[in-house]
Protein backbone atom coordinates (compact mmCIF):
# COMPACT_ATOMS: atom_id res chain seq x y z
CA UNK A 1 0.00 0.00 0.00
CA UNK A 2 1.28 3.27 -0.64
CA UNK A 3 0.11 7.29 0.26
CA UNK A 4 -0.92 9.34 -2.28
CA UNK A 5 -0.85 13.58 -2.01
CA UNK A 6 -3.74 14.94 -2.90
CA UNK A 7 -3.90 15.89 -6.00
CA UNK A 8 -4.88 13.69 -8.61
CA UNK A 9 -3.00 13.82 -11.01
CA UNK A 10 -0.39 12.52 -8.32
CA UNK A 11 -2.50 9.57 -7.35
CA UNK A 12 -2.89 8.50 -11.25
CA UNK A 13 0.93 8.52 -10.97
CA UNK A 14 1.41 6.63 -7.85
CA UNK A 15 -1.05 3.70 -9.51
CA UNK A 16 1.20 3.56 -12.82
CA UNK A 17 4.46 3.81 -10.44
CA UNK A 18 2.56 1.07 -8.32
CA UNK A 19 1.60 -0.95 -11.62
CA UNK A 20 5.44 -0.78 -12.97
CA UNK A 21 6.96 -1.94 -9.36
CA UNK A 22 4.53 -5.17 -9.15
CA UNK A 23 5.26 -6.16 -12.93
CA UNK A 24 9.08 -6.03 -11.57
CA UNK A 25 8.51 -8.56 -8.55
CA UNK A 26 6.49 -10.78 -10.35
CA UNK A 27 8.63 -10.74 -14.20
CA UNK A 28 10.18 -13.97 -12.93
CA UNK A 29 6.31 -15.71 -11.38
CA UNK A 30 4.01 -15.52 -14.50
CA UNK A 31 3.69 -11.23 -14.40
CA UNK A 32 0.95 -9.64 -13.53
CA UNK A 33 -2.25 -8.49 -15.54
CA UNK A 34 -4.02 -5.42 -14.74
CA UNK A 35 -7.92 -5.96 -15.22
CA UNK A 36 -10.49 -3.49 -14.64
CA UNK A 37 -14.12 -3.57 -16.05
CA UNK A 38 -15.88 -0.54 -14.54
CA UNK A 39 -15.16 2.43 -11.53
CA UNK A 40 -16.47 1.32 -8.27
CA UNK A 41 -17.13 4.14 -5.90
CA UNK A 42 -18.35 2.84 -2.30
CA UNK A 43 -19.66 5.65 0.30
CA UNK A 44 -18.70 4.14 3.86
CA UNK A 45 -20.91 4.79 6.56
CA UNK A 46 -18.05 4.86 9.22
CA UNK A 47 -14.88 4.10 9.56
CA UNK A 48 -15.33 0.13 10.68
CA UNK A 49 -17.25 0.27 7.64
CA UNK A 50 -14.48 0.99 5.67
CA UNK A 51 -12.22 -1.79 6.87
CA UNK A 52 -15.22 -3.85 6.25
CA UNK A 53 -15.55 -2.77 2.75
CA UNK A 54 -11.86 -3.87 1.54
CA UNK A 55 -12.42 -7.05 2.50
CA UNK A 56 -15.82 -7.17 0.31
CA UNK A 57 -13.90 -5.15 -2.64
CA UNK A 58 -11.19 -7.50 -2.97
CA UNK A 59 -13.80 -10.47 -3.19
CA UNK A 60 -15.88 -8.69 -6.07
CA UNK A 61 -12.81 -7.87 -7.55
CA UNK A 62 -12.41 -11.42 -8.98
CA UNK A 63 -15.70 -11.38 -10.86
CA UNK A 64 -15.73 -7.39 -11.61
CA UNK A 65 -12.60 -6.27 -11.60
CA UNK A 66 -12.70 -2.30 -11.28
CA UNK A 67 -10.40 0.93 -9.98
CA UNK A 68 -12.41 0.82 -6.34
CA UNK A 69 -12.59 4.14 -4.97
CA UNK A 70 -13.05 3.54 -0.94
CA UNK A 71 -14.74 7.07 0.96
CA UNK A 72 -14.10 7.04 4.31
CA UNK A 73 -15.87 9.22 6.65
CA UNK A 74 -13.39 11.86 8.39
CA UNK A 75 -13.83 12.71 11.94
CA UNK A 76 -13.76 16.51 13.44
CA UNK A 77 -10.63 18.15 12.31
CA UNK A 78 -10.17 15.14 9.84
CA UNK A 79 -8.29 16.51 6.58
CA UNK A 80 -9.06 15.45 2.96
CA UNK A 81 -6.68 12.57 2.56
CA UNK A 82 -6.31 9.38 0.19
CA UNK A 83 -3.58 5.77 -0.42
CA UNK A 84 -3.64 3.64 -3.20
CA UNK A 85 -3.71 -0.24 -2.84
CA UNK A 86 -3.88 -3.19 -5.10
CA UNK A 87 -5.94 -6.33 -5.06
CA UNK A 88 -4.23 -9.38 -6.67
CA UNK A 89 -5.13 -13.40 -7.22
CA UNK A 90 -4.53 -15.97 -8.95
CA UNK A 91 -6.78 -17.98 -11.25
CA UNK A 92 -6.05 -21.42 -10.42
CA UNK A 93 -3.62 -23.36 -12.16
CA UNK A 94 -2.27 -19.93 -13.32
CA UNK A 95 1.19 -18.34 -12.76
CA UNK A 96 -0.11 -14.83 -13.61
CA UNK A 97 -1.72 -12.80 -10.75
CA UNK A 98 -4.83 -10.78 -11.92
CA UNK A 99 -4.79 -7.30 -10.06
CA UNK A 100 -7.36 -4.49 -9.80
CA UNK A 101 -6.59 -1.24 -8.39
CA UNK A 102 -7.62 1.11 -5.36
CA UNK A 103 -8.10 4.32 -4.00
CA UNK A 104 -8.98 5.11 -0.15
CA UNK A 105 -9.92 8.17 0.59
CA UNK A 106 -10.72 10.03 4.14
CA UNK A 107 -13.30 12.76 3.29
CA UNK A 108 -13.60 16.05 4.91
CA UNK A 109 -16.03 16.29 8.48
CA UNK A 110 -17.82 18.97 6.27
CA UNK A 111 -19.39 16.67 3.74
CA UNK A 112 -18.07 15.47 -0.05
CA UNK A 113 -18.90 17.94 -2.41
CA UNK A 114 -14.95 18.50 -2.60
CA UNK A 115 -14.81 14.67 -2.53
CA UNK A 116 -16.99 14.65 -5.56
CA UNK A 117 -14.47 17.28 -7.56
CA UNK A 118 -11.37 15.37 -6.25
CA UNK A 119 -13.21 12.00 -8.11
CA UNK A 120 -13.77 13.17 -11.24
CA UNK A 121 -10.41 12.69 -13.12
CA UNK A 122 -10.20 9.62 -11.36
CA UNK A 123 -12.65 7.78 -12.75
CA UNK A 124 -11.54 5.06 -15.62
CA UNK A 125 -12.36 6.66 -19.04
CA UNK A 126 -15.22 4.71 -20.97
CA UNK A 127 -15.88 2.33 -18.40
CA UNK A 128 -19.18 2.55 -16.23
CA UNK A 129 -19.20 3.95 -12.46
CA UNK A 130 -21.26 2.06 -9.90
CA UNK A 131 -22.10 3.80 -6.83
CA UNK A 132 -22.51 1.62 -3.53
CA UNK A 133 -24.17 3.79 -0.90
CA UNK A 134 -24.37 2.33 1.92
CA UNK A 135 -26.00 1.91 5.55
CA UNK A 136 -29.24 3.65 6.27
CA UNK A 137 -27.96 6.87 6.42
CA UNK A 138 -27.33 7.05 2.39
CA UNK A 139 -31.83 7.79 2.19
CA UNK A 140 -31.27 11.11 4.05
CA UNK A 141 -31.32 13.56 1.50
CA UNK A 142 -28.19 15.23 0.98
CA UNK A 143 -26.04 12.56 2.86
CA UNK A 144 -24.17 11.16 -0.09
CA UNK A 145 -26.02 13.38 -3.21
CA UNK A 146 -22.86 15.34 -4.01
CA UNK A 147 -21.50 12.04 -5.23
CA UNK A 148 -24.58 10.67 -7.13
CA UNK A 149 -23.78 13.40 -10.89
CA UNK A 150 -20.71 10.73 -11.04
CA UNK A 151 -22.60 7.71 -11.18
CA UNK A 152 -23.79 5.29 -13.60
CA UNK A 153 -25.75 3.52 -11.20
CA UNK A 154 -26.47 4.15 -7.78
CA UNK A 155 -27.14 1.01 -5.27
CA UNK A 156 -28.33 1.22 -2.19
CA UNK A 157 -29.49 -0.64 0.48
CA UNK A 158 -33.09 -0.78 2.31
CA UNK A 159 -32.75 -3.49 4.40
CA UNK A 160 -32.36 -1.62 7.95
CA UNK A 161 -35.19 0.91 7.34
CA UNK A 162 -37.39 2.16 9.81
CA UNK A 163 -39.76 3.84 6.95
CA UNK A 164 -40.07 1.71 4.06
CA UNK A 165 -42.57 3.99 2.40
CA UNK A 166 -40.66 6.86 2.87
CA UNK A 167 -37.08 4.90 1.25
CA UNK A 168 -39.03 4.09 -1.94
CA UNK A 169 -40.48 7.24 -2.33
CA UNK A 170 -36.84 8.18 -1.77
CA UNK A 171 -35.22 5.82 -4.93
CA UNK A 172 -38.48 6.89 -6.99
CA UNK A 173 -37.23 10.44 -6.93
CA UNK A 174 -33.95 9.31 -7.95
CA UNK A 175 -35.30 7.07 -10.81
CA UNK A 176 -37.55 10.54 -12.07
CA UNK A 177 -34.56 12.53 -12.36
CA UNK A 178 -32.77 10.10 -14.54
CA UNK A 179 -30.84 8.64 -11.77
CA UNK A 180 -30.36 4.25 -12.49
CA UNK A 181 -30.98 2.82 -8.86
CA UNK A 182 -30.88 -0.38 -7.37
CA UNK A 183 -31.80 -2.19 -4.06
CA UNK A 184 -29.96 -4.85 -2.58
CA UNK A 185 -33.07 -5.43 -0.62
CA UNK A 186 -34.53 -6.37 -3.88
CA UNK A 187 -32.05 -8.50 -4.89
CA UNK A 188 -32.66 -10.50 -1.50
CA UNK A 189 -35.90 -11.43 -2.86
CA UNK A 190 -34.05 -13.12 -6.30
CA UNK A 191 -34.50 -16.88 -4.89
CA UNK A 192 -38.24 -15.93 -3.61
CA UNK A 193 -39.07 -14.92 -7.13
CA UNK A 194 -37.49 -17.70 -8.96
CA UNK A 195 -39.41 -19.94 -6.71
CA UNK A 196 -42.68 -18.47 -7.60
CA UNK A 197 -42.30 -18.31 -11.08
CA UNK A 198 -41.21 -21.75 -11.88
CA UNK A 199 -44.33 -22.69 -10.12
CA UNK A 200 -46.32 -21.55 -13.15
CA UNK A 201 -43.22 -22.42 -15.63
CA UNK A 202 -44.31 -26.61 -14.24
CA UNK A 203 -48.14 -26.45 -14.77
CA UNK A 204 -48.51 -25.90 -11.01
CA UNK A 205 -50.39 -22.61 -11.31
CA UNK A 206 -51.92 -20.66 -14.41
CA UNK A 207 -51.78 -17.13 -13.97
CA UNK A 208 -55.52 -16.45 -15.00
CA UNK A 209 -56.72 -19.21 -11.99
CA UNK A 210 -55.24 -16.94 -9.33
CA UNK A 211 -57.45 -14.58 -7.71
CA UNK A 212 -56.01 -13.07 -5.02
CA UNK A 213 -52.42 -13.08 -3.49
CA UNK A 214 -51.30 -12.56 0.19
CA UNK A 215 -47.63 -11.39 0.80
CA UNK A 216 -46.71 -12.01 4.55
CA UNK A 217 -43.85 -10.02 6.52
CA UNK A 218 -42.27 -10.07 10.28
CA UNK A 219 -41.69 -7.28 12.12
CA UNK A 220 -44.11 -4.03 13.36
CA UNK A 221 -44.08 -2.33 10.11
CA UNK A 222 -44.15 -3.04 6.75
CA UNK A 223 -40.83 -3.08 4.98
CA UNK A 224 -39.73 -2.45 1.77
CA UNK A 225 -39.40 -6.45 0.57
CA UNK A 226 -42.90 -7.41 1.15
CA UNK A 227 -43.56 -3.93 -0.79
CA UNK A 228 -41.40 -5.10 -3.91
CA UNK A 229 -42.84 -8.77 -4.10
CA UNK A 230 -46.61 -7.20 -3.80
CA UNK A 231 -45.60 -4.96 -6.20
CA UNK A 232 -43.76 -7.63 -8.14
CA UNK A 233 -46.93 -10.34 -8.57
CA UNK A 234 -49.41 -7.12 -9.26
CA UNK A 235 -47.47 -6.47 -12.25
CA UNK A 236 -47.07 -10.35 -13.40
CA UNK A 237 -51.27 -10.95 -11.80
CA UNK A 238 -53.09 -7.87 -12.69
CA UNK A 239 -56.55 -9.29 -11.80
CA UNK A 240 -55.61 -10.60 -8.84
CA UNK A 241 -56.19 -8.95 -5.46
CA UNK A 242 -52.60 -8.72 -3.89
CA UNK A 243 -52.95 -7.90 0.41
CA UNK A 244 -49.95 -7.30 2.99
CA UNK A 245 -50.23 -8.50 6.24
CA UNK A 246 -48.14 -8.73 8.86
CA UNK A 247 -47.13 -11.28 11.32
CA UNK A 248 -45.09 -12.28 14.92
CA UNK A 249 -42.02 -12.79 13.15
CA UNK A 250 -38.76 -12.03 12.84
CA UNK A 251 -38.10 -9.26 10.29
CA UNK A 252 -38.55 -10.21 6.56
CA UNK A 253 -40.24 -11.71 4.28
CA UNK A 254 -42.14 -15.09 5.96
CA UNK A 255 -44.63 -16.43 3.33
CA UNK A 256 -46.56 -16.12 -0.38
CA UNK A 257 -49.75 -17.36 -0.87
CA UNK A 258 -51.67 -17.54 -4.16
CA UNK A 259 -55.05 -18.31 -4.25
CA UNK A 260 -57.14 -20.33 -6.75
CA UNK A 261 -60.86 -20.78 -6.95
CA UNK A 262 -60.56 -24.21 -5.27
CA UNK A 263 -57.09 -24.10 -3.67
CA UNK A 264 -54.45 -22.28 -1.89
CA UNK A 265 -50.57 -22.71 -2.55
CA UNK A 266 -47.87 -21.21 -0.21
CA UNK A 267 -44.12 -20.83 -0.23
CA UNK A 268 -42.84 -19.81 3.21
CA UNK A 269 -39.84 -19.53 4.68
CA UNK A 270 -38.19 -22.27 6.37
CA UNK A 271 -35.71 -21.61 9.38
CA UNK A 272 -32.79 -21.98 6.88
CA UNK A 273 -31.78 -20.50 3.48
CA UNK A 274 -34.92 -22.22 2.35
CA UNK A 275 -38.26 -21.96 1.24
CA UNK A 276 -41.09 -24.66 1.64
CA UNK A 277 -43.90 -24.97 -0.92
CA UNK A 278 -47.62 -26.52 -0.20
CA UNK A 279 -50.43 -26.96 -1.75
CA UNK A 280 -51.45 -28.05 -5.05
CA UNK A 281 -50.98 -31.25 -5.08
CA UNK A 282 -46.94 -30.10 -4.49
CA UNK A 283 -45.13 -30.30 -1.14
CA UNK A 284 -41.08 -29.83 -0.97
CA UNK A 285 -38.40 -27.76 -0.02
CA UNK A 286 -36.35 -25.57 -2.50
CA UNK A 287 -32.72 -23.90 -1.32
CA UNK A 288 -32.59 -20.26 -2.23
CA UNK A 289 -29.01 -18.52 -3.15
CA UNK A 290 -27.19 -16.99 -1.04
CA UNK A 291 -27.95 -13.47 0.62
CA UNK A 292 -24.60 -12.30 1.59
CA UNK A 293 -23.16 -9.02 0.81
CA UNK A 294 -20.71 -10.21 -1.58
CA UNK A 295 -22.99 -12.88 -3.76
CA UNK A 296 -26.00 -9.45 -3.45
CA UNK A 297 -23.14 -7.37 -4.73
CA UNK A 298 -22.33 -9.56 -7.59
CA UNK A 299 -25.29 -9.88 -8.76
CA UNK A 300 -26.07 -6.03 -9.35
CA UNK A 301 -22.43 -5.35 -10.65
CA UNK A 302 -23.67 -7.76 -13.35
CA UNK A 303 -26.47 -6.02 -14.66
CA UNK A 304 -24.84 -2.23 -15.27
CA UNK A 305 -27.76 -1.64 -17.81
CA UNK A 306 -31.51 -0.89 -17.19
CA UNK A 307 -33.11 -3.74 -14.58
CA UNK A 308 -36.42 -3.17 -15.69
CA UNK A 309 -38.21 -5.70 -14.11
CA UNK A 310 -36.98 -3.93 -10.49
CA UNK A 311 -37.85 -0.89 -12.14
CA UNK A 312 -41.44 -1.97 -12.72
CA UNK A 313 -41.55 -3.38 -9.02
CA UNK A 314 -40.22 0.09 -7.31
CA UNK A 315 -42.76 2.34 -9.53
CA UNK A 316 -46.13 0.37 -8.98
Amino acid sequence: MGTATLQPERILKDLHQLWAQMAQDQAESGGVLRACAMTLVVAAEDSSDADKIRQTVGVLMHNHPSRAVIVRPGADGAVLDARIFAECWKPFGKAQQICSEGIEITSLHSGLTEVAKFLVPLRVPDLPVVLWCRGIGAFEPGRFEPLFPLADKMIFDSLQVADADSALQYLRRLRKSGRRVADLHWTRLTGWREVLAHLFDDGALAPQQITAAQVTFGGPSVTTCARYVAAWIRAALPAARVTIQSEAHAPGLQSVTLSTSSDNLTVTRGNDQSVEVSGCGRHYRSMLPSISEEALMQEELSILGPDLVYERALDA
